[in-house]
């Protein structure tokens, strides 16, 4: 029976579900993610767990239990890469060519990290950090690194080194605007933080 389908298992999407319950709706919701995890907060990636104070189960947003208890079916592993839209409703498809009829829809995606485009942008010691498992590639190798370069001088930036700071690390910003945190705060508060 088609019901609610929210494409993406962020923070969003699991907000969605459970407001959605908590307000009154009975029919099928399903949330479907490409990540394998449940979803979980993004912002301590940088921080908390970077440095080893949080681990991947401390960052679910709600536990298994919790979804199965109120009847939101949360499939994770499975990218949606077709939305056929219908007179009322319609049909999502996976890449593992998996079906799921709606009759509402909900886009949930976030964004994707900008990439590096340079020559070595592809090598095995550069790190995207956008999600668990770049997250867990990067903290892994902040152990063995000796000298750590950020590329990007916002807040998810300069939490990572100050994170690698704190491990010892010799770390360099490297930052393409004018100053610090350019995008989001005055330019006395960049000041303040370079």
């Amino acid at each position: 029976m088609p019901g609610v389908l929210i494409v993406g298992a962020s923070q969003a999407g699991a907000q969605l579900a459970a407001s959605l319950r908590e307000l009154g709706e009975t029919g099928p919701i399903t949330m479907v993610g490409a990540e394998p995890h449940l979803p979980y907060q993004r912002p301590p990636l940088s921080k908390a767990f970077l440095s080893g104070k949080a681990e991947a189960d401390q960052l679910l947003l709600r536990s298994a239990a919790y979804y199965a208890e109120r009847g939101i079916d949360v499939v994770t592993g499975e990218r949606i890469e077709r939305i056929d839209l219908g007179d009322a409703g319609g049909r999502a498809v996976g890449a593992s060519g998996r079906g799921f009829d709606f009759d509402r829809l909900a886009l949930t995606v976030g964004g994707a990290p900008r990439r590096l485009p340079v020559p070595g942008a592809d090598l095995g010691n550069v790190f995207y950090l956008r999600d668990l498992a770049g997250a867990t590639l990067l903290r892994a190798s902040l152990a063995r690194a000796e000298n750590v370069v950020v590329v990007g001088g916002g807040f998810i930036g300069l939490e990572a080194a100050a994170v690698a700071r704190t491990l010892g690390k010799r770390v360099t910003v490297v930052e393409a605007l004018d100053r610090l945190m350019a995008r989001a705060v005055a330019p006395g508060v960049s000041q303040f933080y370079r």
